[in-house]
């Protein structure tokens, strides 16, 4: 991985900041593509006449 620094010239409490801040960045980027995928699943659902929540139904029904 280019960029990334040599870790181990990162004190502990400089490794537990960098830690809370790509687990934040993990969450925000999974959110992101939450609304992604229900944007393109609601364009899918909408193509084929269906509204999302009928779809979303059924698949519950299903388990």
């Amino acid at each position: 991985m280019s960029g990334v620094d040599d870790l181990s010239r990162y004190s502990v409490e400089q490794l537990r900041e960098l830690r809370r801040q790509v687990e934040k960045e993990i969450e925000q980027r999974r959110r992101e593509n939450i609304t992604e995928a229900r944007r393109e699943l609601k364009a899918i659902a909408e193509r084929y006449g269906f509204p999302l929540s009928d779809l979303v139904q059924d698949l519950r029904r299903s388990r």
